[in-house]
């Protein structure tokens, strides 16, 4: 009897162990074939990287594809500003059409869950431009003579 339970003590620990195995050979896994770019400038930094490595750019190539990605970026920043106000108002109308369903009891709750989101967001465009700006900066010094 205690040769049974002991095969099966054995058998469980192996099979966990083998379970946290193929577990952490997973993550690693998802974790090296995903992009982990938090922000603009990594992403950025990864995608010219790649570009680079995978299609051996020359140093004016990356020059160019630097140039590109900015002027692409301004583009969308662009489009992004002019349906920016249609955006406002539709948000506006949502907020609206939550609150009527609401108790005034939820509503309080609700605006402040709506300010937290803005200010998230505010606060997430703001290290945006500086970013931006650093990445500006560095150009320029890049480009100086």
């Amino acid at each position: 009897m205690k040769r049974n339970q002991l095969l099966a003590a054995i058998f469980a620990v192996l099979l966990f162990c083998a379970g946290a195995a193929v577990g952490a050979l997973g993550h690693r896994y998802y974790a090296a074939t995903v992009v982990n770019a938090k922000t603009a400038d990594d992403f950025r930094h990864h995608y010219i990287s790649e570009m680079r490595s995978k299609l051996n750019l020359t140093p004016a190539q990356v020059d160019r594809l630097e140039a590109i990605l900015d002027d692409t970026k301004a583009k969308y920043k662009a489009v992004r500003d002019s349906y920016h106000p249609q955006m406002v108002k539709i948000k506006q109308e949502h907020t609206a059409q939550v609150k009527s369903i609401l108790t005034p009891q939820q509503i309080p709750i609700y605006e402040q869950m709506v300010a937290d989101h803005e200010r998230h967001a505010r606060e997430q465009e703001e290290r945006e431009r500086q970013e931006e700006a650093r990445h500006q900066a560095a150009r320029k010094v890049q480009t100086a003579p």
